[in-house]
């Protein structure tokens, strides 16, 4: 990205950037987690419902990050590590 790119760039269009083009918004609406190397790419739902029976505990920032309860987990336990 050069300097002239970065001055019209948007939040949205530097993450696309950073995320090979996968946005948290995108996610929720297809309803999976983002893709690698930020998530894991893997749908919210089977057959009989919510993945994970804590899902609900997580659903106010999946709908702000788009990551599943084990990559949002994944990023919390690398936060408290540093």
């Amino acid at each position: 990205m050069t300097a002239r790119d970065v001055r019209g760039a948007t939040i949205q269009g530097f993450l696309a950037a950073l995320s090979g083009g996968d946005l948290p918004a995108t996610a929720v609406v297809e309803e999976r987690c983002l893709m690698p190397p930020f998530g894991c790419g893997e749908p919210l739902l089977d057959e009989s419902g919510p993945r994970d029976a804590e899902a609900a505990r997580y659903q106010a920032e999946y709908q702000i990050t788009g990551l599943c309860p084990n990559c949002q987990d994944r990023i919390d336990d690398k936060d408290g590590a540093a």
